[in-house]
């Protein structure tokens, strides 16, 4: 027989969870953050960490700010680059620009997905990141593979290259993660706190 009680208590507890969610997707002070370290990304790297920046986006914000706030940042770092970055202004180096674009768009979608599952508690939450990490950093390399070999540029995909590439995006995700946690502990406790 089932315990009523604990019963009522897991509900409670994926209510906070839930609520706390919500209320962090919709609020402005992560949406300005996610916007102001993806911009600044491309002070850093020479290409923002986009399936970082896509997954987590993905994951925990609404539908519209998760396709809309990777693309931002993806458009920063392309005014950046070909500006002060200098990057070459040539055919090839639009089309990178936006099969780069594409591939943001795809992670995002998938993060969107977010399957139930994922929306009911941390451990959830935390699978669906790793799934969606994990499988847009494939599709995302997968396009800029083909997008090179019709360009015929396959050179550049050494595994080496390829492993820097997912530490990167790996550290960006996690670190993008943990802020994201970080607002849904404090919205949880201010839930409880009310």
């Amino acid at each position: 027989m089932s315990n009523p009680e604990a019963a009522i208590a897991s509900s409670q507890k994926i209510n906070r969870w839930e609520i706390a969610h919500r209320s962090v997707a919709q609020s402005k002070l992560w949406s300005f953050l996610l916007i102001a370290i993806g911009s600044a990304s491309s002070l850093i790297s020479p290409h923002s960490p986009l399936v970082g920046f896509a997954t987590v986006a993905g994951i925990s914000l609404t539908r519209q700010k998760a396709i809309a706030i990777p693309l931002l940042v993806w458009l920063v770092n392309q005014i950046y680059g070909f500006t002060v970055r200098q990057y070459p202004q040539t055919i090839e180096s639009l089309i990178w620009g936006l099969v780069m674009g594409a591939g943001t768009i795809v992670v995002a979608l998938i993060a969107i997905a977010r399957p139930q599952f994922s929306r009911e508690r941390w451990t959830g939450h935390c699978l669906w990141l790793g799934i969606t990490f994990l499988s847009g950093y494939v599709l995302f390399e997968g396009l800029v593979f083909l997008a090179g070999l019709s360009m015929g540029q396959s050179h550049v995909f050494t595994l080496a290259i390829l492993w820097g590439v997912f530490v990167k995006e790996f550290v960006w995700a996690i670190a993008l993660g943990g802020i994201h946690a970080l607002l849904l502990i404090l919205a949880m406790r201010d839930r409880t706190a009310s």
